[in-house]
């Protein structure tokens, strides 16, 4: 792949929207009930650090301030892990993203790293509140896992390296990850505005579209 289309790839996949929630996608099942604490979430060495990807896509990274947060305990421990799996998943799209779009596609193991993230999800007990938000984040995981999986597979015949927006699992992402910013931002209008900010960043980064 020339070096005109790897740009015209990248270029096209940073500049998406992030302009508006869509309707949710469904995932799979969620569990209900929320303990107050959760174990470390999975990270990698993608070869990019959290901070490098967002810099990387271009995007502003914001973090959400647990201890700014007026939300009920156990909302902010699942919320303060959740966010963590969404920093680890977008510095593993960033990094595949590069990398195929370079034909390098056996540098790191996407699919298990995706894998990992939406197992730990899956795993997770949510606060019945955020029930519709965990879905709709494991329906955004999965959907860029089918992506990067379908792309590894077909390497340079990937029909979609040059049209990223039709890919059926990249859609399907996009809009469950808008409807996922557009649940916390309907179910916690008190958030001061450093923390919407953040609702904003970690979701917008991790959309294609």
């Amino acid at each position: 792949m020339g070096k005109i289309v790897i740009v015209g790839l990248l270029a096209f996949v940073v500049a998406g929207g992030c302009k508006s929630p869509a309707e949710k996608a469904v995932g799979a099942e969620v569990v209900e009930a929320a303990p107050s604490r959760y174990s470390e979430p999975p990270s990698f060495d993608a070869g990019l650090s959290v901070e490098q990807a967002y810099a990387a896509i271009p995007h502003r990274r914001t973090v959400w301030v647990e201890g700014e947060s007026s939300m009920p305990t156990e909302e902010k421990a699942y919320l303060k892990a959740m966010f963590q799996v969404v920093d680890q998943a977008i510095a593993v799209r960033v990094a595949s993203l590069q990398n195929f779009a370079n034909g390098q596609f056996d540098v790191m193991d996407t699919d298990a790293e995706f894998d990992l993230l939406i197992k730990y999800v899956r795993e997770m007990a949510a606060p019945k509140k955020l029930a519709a938000y965990h879905q709709d984040i494991l329906s955004g995981l999965t959907g860029e896992r089918q992506f990067f999986h379908e792309w590894k597979e077909a390497r340079g015949g990937f029909a979609f390296a040059q049209q990223v927006q039709n890919h059926p699992g990249v859609q399907r992402a996009s809009a469950a990850i808008r409807a996922a910013y557009g649940e916390l931002m309907a179910k916690y209008p008190g958030e001061n505005e450093t923390n919407k900010e953040a609702f904003f960043d970690y979701h917008c980064a991790l959309d294609f579209l």
